[in-house]
Formats: structure tokens, sequence, C-alpha cells
């Protein structure tokens, strides 16, 4: 599925039975998903989530992202999203 996001738009994400796997293909998404923890997605960066693990996404500027089913390909795995840390 692809999204195209305004500033400001969130969406809710499910993982549902094997996970998903949030990909940022423009602008910036600032995503949590009650583990906490708050992360952001530049350009090219991926996060996945885990069974039945729920997120909601937002765009911090105009976004574009897909979410997909995750690979069954190991040597694929997402990278990582910038982390932020409390102060």
């Amino acid at each position: 599925m692809e999204c195209c996001l305004s500033q400001g738009e969130l969406i809710r994400l499910d993982g549902e039975k094997n996970g998903v796997v949030l990909h940022c293909t423009s602008g910036t998404i600032w995503l949590t998903c009650g583990d906490g923890q708050d992360y952001l997605l530049s350009v090219g960066k991926s996060f996945a989530l885990a069974a039945r693990q729920a997120a909601v996404a937002e765009a911090l500027q105009t976004a574009e992202c897909t979410v997909v089913k995750p690979s069954s390909d190991r040597t694929t795995q997402p990278r990582p999203a910038i982390r932020l840390a409390a102060c």
C-alpha cells in the first residue's frame, strides 16, 4: 500500500498476523509504537512492526511511504529508523 501524507496528517498502522514494514520514500515521518520510544524515518529508512503491534505515524512534512508485508528473505531486513530518547 502506498500513502501520501500532508504535513501533520496521521495514520494508524497495525502489525496484523505477520507484522508490516513502513518504508519512507520522501519527507520525514515520526512514528510511535508504544514501546516508550519515538522514531524518525527519513527518505530510504524503514521500520518493521512486529505481529499484532500497533503504531501511529505522522508526517512532519509532506511525505510518501509504503506499507508492505515483511520479506521472508532475512538478508534484506529493514534498516532501523533514528530513535529519539528523552533528555
